[in-house]
């Protein structure tokens, strides 16, 4: 009997209200295949709400999420307080990275206090820099 290895599916989603930073990220992913597949929120809310609602589902989870912090309505920071709230029920770990064009100081040393946070990435983002997150 042979038995093939299972290939996991790579998901990211980009949350960013900057629709050029969405599509430069976009194009790298899909040039580079650096990820299997993407999903795009321009709000912060959105993605909250998906990944409530798919938190028991593996599949429909992205493995990393780049994250942006200066939106409208909710921002990064709300974004990480609010999955906080309920970050052990879901079904798989994911890697978040805060990608920014901020360089204070202050909130490289703000997203260490959050324990879901893997990384602080500075824009613009480059193929080598999104390789770092798999």
């Amino acid at each position: 009997m042979i038995f093939r290895a299972v290939e996991e599916m790579s998901k990211v989603f980009i949350i960013d209200d900057d629709s050029i930073h969405q599509r430069i990220a976009q194009i790298m992913i899909e040039k580079h295949q650096l990820f299997d597949e993407y999903t795009s929120f321009m709000e912060a809310e959105k993605a909250v709400a998906f990944l409530k609602e798919n938190k028991n589902n593996e599949e429909q989870l992205p493995d990393v999420i780049l994250l942006d912090l200066n939106m409208p309505v909710i921002d990064g920071w709300d974004f990480l307080e609010l999955y906080e709230t309920f970050r052990y029920e879901v079904a798989k770990a994911i890697r978040i990275f805060i990608v920014t064009s901020s360089v204070d100081e202050k909130d490289i040393m703000r997203a260490q206090n959050y324990s879901a946070v893997t990384g602080f990435i500075s824009k613009p983002l480059s193929p080598d820099i999104i390789r770092s997150t798999l």
